[in-house]
């Protein structure tokens, strides 16, 4: 008898209109002109934001040229997901040491570019900052509609890399043993790109820290029979109303009405669910738009020396029936949701390795993805 279990799924993953702005490269034109002349403390702020964005900008600069301060580590987590427009959604979970940097007030700027290119773009100029969450909140009626005016003021500057974003944060304090983690989201298209992370504390002598990561984004869009990242988590919560556009680079794992709450370090305890969450795409359809997909999860503990398969729970089938009426699995939206939750008392403390199979029924087709976790008290 196989592992009891429960499928879990998630929303469609929508980018053409809550994602808009995220799979974007973001206007990078700073505003010429407003409404009101401020008065001289925000234009001081003004001023010190300008002055920080263009630092970081340039932290960046440097960085493609082979320059890379590293005061503090800097540790990057990446999901990849099936969106719109031929586009992918990557979800990024950074993790940062409280012993080496204190958080607080944080400056972040993301920046992706061709693999391999080796200097800035000419001529551009950075990005306009997002506020975080709880700047956001702040605003009230009278500054939403200031500011959607001035957007249209703005005239937005030729795109100059796939993606790049700023965000001044605040960080709270982590928990006790815990570290600092920020999360964001970017679209980009299928490629091989490199991935600059640039964090600067907002303090006198603040420190700063550069990562260069290679981003290989897979082609969701082609004939062959794929997956999308697995993820692990500990709960999926359910929204009293989606995210809205200017939300969803704060909230990469919102879809919908539905945010996944991720485990990073993929350590789950005994009394807890194994939330699985995996989409699979491109099945093969038969001549009368057909199509079956079995699923099995095979767990194996990790032994000295080895492993050995502990359980594995009953194969699940995916077809047209189960999907439900109207499902075009040749959509560019569509995705069959395989995940499942898995309880965790049957398990003995230890290390774990998830192998997830995917049998095409039509085409006899195997894809099989590994994903490993842990198991505590």
């Amino acid at each position: 008898m196989g592992l009891l279990s429960r499928r879990v799924g998630v929303g469609r993953l929508v980018v053409a209109g809550t994602l808009t702005l995220a799979c974007g490269t973001l206007a990078r034109a700073e505003r010429a002109t407003t409404l009101q002349k401020p008065d001289a403390a925000a234009a001081a702020q003004q001023q010190a934001q300008n002055q920080e964005i263009q630092a970081v900008y340039h932290m960046a600069d440097a960085a493609m040229s082979g320059q890379t301060p590293s005061e503090f580590p800097i540790q990057i987590q990446t999901d990849f997901l099936k969106a719109q427009a031929g586009r992918v959604w990557v979800p990024l979970t950074l993790t940062l040491d409280p012993s080496k940097t204190a958080g607080g007030a944080l400056t972040l700027y993301l920046r992706v570019t061709p693999r391999g290119m080796a200097g800035p773009v000419a001529g551009a100029v950075p990005a306009e900052p997002v506020k975080d969450a709880k700047d956001s909140k702040k605003k009230n009626d009278k500054d939403k509609d200031k500011d959607k005016k001035d957007a249209k003021i703005a005239a937005p500057a030729a795109p100059s890399y796939p993606y790049e974003d700023v965000a001044l944060l605040e960080l709270k304090p982590a928990a006790p043993g815990q570290p600092l983690r920020i999360q964001r989201g970017i679209g980009v298209p299928p490629g091989s790109y490199d991935l600059y992370v640039v964090m600067h504390e907002r303090a006198p002598a603040g420190k700063s820290s550069v990562v260069k990561q290679a981003l290989d984004v897979p082609n969701y869009a082609g004939p062959d029979l794929m997956t999308s990242s697995i993820i692990l988590a500990e709960r999926v919560d359910t929204l009293p109303a989606p995210v809205t556009s200017e939300q969803q680079s704060e909230h990469p794992y919102a879809f919908g009405s539905t945010e996944i709450v991720v485990s990073p370090e993929r350590r789950f305890k005994k009394s807890q669910e194994l939330i699985v969450l995996v989409q699979i795409y491109n099945p093969t359809l038969s001549s009368e738009k057909k199509f079956t997909l079995e699923t099995i999860y095979t767990f194996y503990r990790q032994e000295a020396g080895g492993e050995k398969r502990f359980n594995a729970t009953d194969p699940l089938k995916f077809d047209n029936d189960s999907m439900g009426p109207g499902f075009d699995p040749t959509s560019s939206t569509s995705s069959i949701q395989a995940g499942q939750g898995i309880p965790l008392q049957s398990f003995p403390e230890g290390a774990y390795r998830l192998e997830i199979k995917v049998t095409d029924k039509q085409s006899t087709k195997v894809l099989t993805q590994s994903i490993n976790f842990t198991v505590t008290p």
